[in-house]
């Protein structure tokens, strides 16, 4: 914890306090413990029984005139102070002119090594009055603090009970606190604020708490809470009481899934394209608090998503039937992390179908959107020393650079097909990366189609593309084409025809299949 005041976080008042206001018509001179005067006050009690300490439980101001101490020896005074120290009191205030002329000087001896302030009173002030002033105001205190904590946690709970997630919290603390909260994972990573313009605002928070307090997940620490100063640079009592309440809270709702679109889920994904370290265990956390699932073995699907406008393509994501995802909009892309549960046998659906089967109604009736379905990743089962975000991270970036690729298929194949998957846009990579000379020989294989298309308009390349593509099936190629299955057959002769080989052929067919993917950088061929 981090004090901005000394003040500041206490719901009691300070010894410091007491004594420049209660206590400062008694002319107060400190003999010792100097440097405890900010300790909290939890009670004011005046006592002269010399066997006082059983009585104390700790964070007393203890008043007395020393008449209890009459008589008594030097050895016998000086144990008396070491005992209240060990109680835990927090000051010892003698009057003096009564029992003693001034505080003897065993006794303060005894304060300096315990560093128990011990202090003089050189004036006569009614212990009654300041016994009633100061614990009427500690009680005032303790019920205001109780008011605020029962406030605060019936808004956690709606805002649990309504599903909506961490943000919503951190609004109503900030509001009850008066004063901006921020909350970072325990690699430091920012994960939602409120009551600040920018993350940079947010970061001078942190580094200038005022009070914060751990966010636990099943007894580890998973997050902090961490609270600034007033805007009106006043105190605030109940900061780290009302912290420690909203903790609780705030680690359902971090770990709870469902959370859909949230401020969490926007930065987790955006600290992941930018490849940003992360460690598995905050990783999960964010996962979690993003509202993805990490609740028993579990799988994260990436995909990026683009359109003219990305709030389509953000719509389209959105509005698939995934039930837990989190997703951002980067640099026009929409990148998004999709949790499906992990298989347990043969014939378990695969990751990929399943999410490519939420996305395709939606993504085709959305004209000039992309989607491109990357590599799952099993979150559980990737051995031992796998940096998983930087394995997601890649993914994630990997489907955005597929997206021209996947548009360029699309046009080739001549369909309105919208989703395509990162695994089937390899060869497209490959063909992408190979050596300059090589390309150029694959490209000579089909060099003659691309002649013939040019001097008479015809559509032999697209035609080939859509039928290897289709398993040189004739019925779904001819659908594809929108043309009759002889039609089909005489393009296919006429193909071979032009090339001076059947490139249906299983010898070459893997061949062809390269050749055409090395013209999809050449979008007017198509």
């Amino acid at each position: 914890m981090t004090s901005g005041r000394h003040s500041t976080n206490t719901v009691t008042p300070t010894l410091r306090e007491i004594l420049d206001n209660e206590l400062a018509a008694a002319e107060p001179r400190i003999l010792s413990g100097h440097e405890h005067l900010d300790a909290p006050v939890r009670w004011v009690h005046s006592s002269e029984i010399y066997e006082i300490g059983p009585l104390l439980t700790g964070g007393e101001l203890l008043l007395t005139t020393g008449l209890g101490l009459r008589g008594l020896d030097a050895g016998t005074r000086k144990h008396y102070v070491q005992d209240l120290a060990q109680r835990g009191v927090a000051a010892v205030a003698i009057e003096v002119g009564r029992t003693f002329e001034s505080v003897p000087e065993e006794m303060v001896r005894a304060g300096s090594v315990a560093r128990l302030p011990i202090i003089e009173l050189r004036a006569v002030v009614p212990f009654i009055d300041v016994c009633r002033a100061v614990n009427t105001s500690i009680a005032a205190r303790e019920v205001d603090e109780l008011r605020l904590r029962s406030t605060l946690v019936d808004a956690l709970h709606d805002d649990l009970a309504a599903g909506a997630g961490v943000a919503p919290m951190l609004g109503h603390l900030s509001e009850i606190l008066g004063a901006p909260v921020v909350l970072v994972s325990t690699s430091d990573a920012l994960l939602s604020a409120h009551g600040v313009d920018d993350d940079s605002a947010a970061w001078r928070i942190v580094d200038r708490a005022v009070a914060e307090a751990v966010v636990l997940s099943k007894g580890r620490p998973m997050a902090r809470l961490v609270v600034g100063e007033r805007a009106d640079a006043g105190p605030n009592p109940f900061a780290e009481s009302l912290l420690r309440a909203a903790a609780g809270p705030v680690a359902v709702g971090l770990t709870r899934t469902g959370v859909r679109g949230s401020a969490l889920a926007a930065r987790l994904v955006e600290d992941l394209v930018d490849g940003r370290p992360m460690r598995p265990a905050d990783l999960r956390t964010r996962l979690a608090g993003a509202g993805v699932s990490v609740a028993g073995p579990t799988v994260v699907v990436p995909l990026a998503a683009e359109a003219p406008d990305p709030r389509m393509a953000d719509a389209a994501v959105a509005g698939a039937a995934l039930d837990s995802v989190a997703r951002s909009i980067v640099d026009a892309t929409v990148y998004a992390l999709v949790a499906v549960p992990a298989g347990g046998g043969q014939g378990t659906p695969d990751p990929v179908d399943r999410v490519v089967s939420s996305l395709v109604p939606r993504g085709n009736r959305l004209p000039g959107a992309t989607v491109v379905v990357g590599t799952p990743c099993r979150l559980d089962d990737l051995g031992p020393g796998t940096d998983t975000a930087a394995v997601l991270s890649e993914s994630l970036r990997r489907c955005g650079r597929q997206l021209g690729l996947a548009a360029s298929t699309a046009a080739r194949l001549g369909t309105d097909r919208r989703v395509f998957t990162s695994r089937e846009l390899l060869a497209d990579d490959a063909v992408r990366m190979l050596d300059p000379a090589v390309r150029a020989e694959l490209r000579s294989l089909v060099e003659p189609l691309v002649s013939n298309d040019e001097r008479s308009s015809s559509d032999l390349v697209r035609t080939l593309a859509v039928h290897l593509s289709n398993g040189c099936s004739a019925t779904r190629s001819a659908a594809a084409l929108h043309i009759g299955r002889q039609s089909l057959y005489q393009r296919i002769e006429r193909i071979r025809t032009v090339l001076g080989f059947d490139p249906t052929e299983p010898a070459v067919y893997a061949s062809m299949m390269l050749a055409l993917r090395s013209l999809t950088g050449d979008i007017h061929q198509l």
